[in-house]
């Protein structure tokens, strides 16, 4: 289990690894207005056209570690609305506050994030997060409480950047359009899309790997882009981590990422390939995503249940697939 971080130095030094992190991929300085419930505040937003991105970071005396995130450059012509929040305390544990450090027995450090969702708009709070977002959850060790906390990212890691700005996008999503949609096997080619505030799980379920899960929506997203390149159109559901339907709207091809080629991963992995699969009115080719190449034998007997593997490879911070148009083709 996690354990939340409480120590005021400790506090402060993975907050300035955290700010520290961003810095690379910043553009440009913009003076705005920023817009929240309490009024407004002037200051100079960090603005990264890579990411899609905008930060906003200062320390609001003995109160906490303000770190404030919103979607598209602004113009700066009229106070800008927040996305979201990422606040840590300046010491001890608050629970008022949306954000948090923790960290697990092998001594990585997680951001985290309680729910808490502000901004004005009448709905948006914490069960709010709570009913819809999708993503990593975990139970943390909150003082002499146990949390259920979604992680945002593993603060060590290189991909953590792309881990935070993921869950920015989510919340967008989250906080501008949370109506119920149809099921994705009654939409048609034109309706289905690709959802990254569908990528996860929506409750809490134990976790072996955090360190993968929080890897695990970016690995989706790269496998999406690339297909969506290469001329498929590629969805998501609830059910499946990616897919690729034909004009008809019909699933061809469907994917689930696995933390590990270890026997037991693969036995869970294809479980949940069949059952899902199972009321589609025609068989797809079903592929199991995997970080390393698995036991042939293996291998073997998941072709004769039509399942194929593909090996996946970090490329810098992306996702790469060498062996995938050997598959598709």
């Amino acid at each position: 289990m996690l354990k939340v971080i409480d120590d005021e130095y400790a506090i402060r030094k993975y907050r300035r690894q955290f700010v520290k992190s961003f810095k690379p991929f910043i553009d440009e300085k913009i003076p705005v207005t920023l817009g929240h419930p309490g009024g407004t505040v002037k200051g100079k937003i960090s603005w990264s056209e890579s990411l899609g991105i905008w930060m906003f970071h200062e320390k609001i005396s003995e109160s906490r570690f303000w770190h404030a995130f919103g979607i598209g450059r602004p113009s700066g012509a009229s106070p800008i609305p927040i996305t979201c929040e990422i606040n840590f305390p300046i010491r001890g544990i608050d629970r008022r506050i949306g954000g948090a450090l923790a960290a697990d027995r092998d001594g990585r450090v997680f951001v985290i994030h309680r729910g808490i969702l502000g901004g004005g708009k009448k709905g948006v709070g914490k069960s709010l997060f709570a009913d819809h977002y999708r993503g990593v959850w975990a139970m943390m060790g909150d003082g002499l409480l146990e949390t259920p906390v979604a992680l945002i990212g593993v603060l060590n890691s290189p991909l953590f950047v792309r881990q935070v700005t993921q869950f920015i996008h989510k919340i967008d999503v989250i906080k501008n359009s949370f109506s119920s949609r149809s099921s994705q096997l009654e939409m048609t080619f034109e309706e289905l899309s690709f959802r990254e505030d569908q990528i996860g799980k929506s409750h809490i379920r134990p976790i072996i790997n955090p360190g993968f899960a929080c890897d695990h929506g970016l690995i989706i997203k790269d496998l999406h882009d690339i297909l969506i390149l290469r001329g498929f159109k590629a969805a998501n559901d609830p059910e499946r981590d990616l897919f690729i339907a034909n004009k008809k709207g019909e699933i061809t091809t469907v994917f689930q990422v696995l933390p590990d080629a270890s026997e037991n991963s693969i036995q869970q992995g294809m479980a949940h390939l069949l059952l899902a699969n199972a009321d589609l009115p025609e068989w797809p080719r079903l592929i199991l995503i995997v970080p390393e190449t698995m036991d042939k034998t293996l291998e073997t007997k998941l072709g004769k249940l039509g399942i194929r593997v593909l090996v996946y490879e970090w490329q810098k911070d992306k996702a790469a697939f060498p062996h995938l148009p050997a598959l598709l083709y």
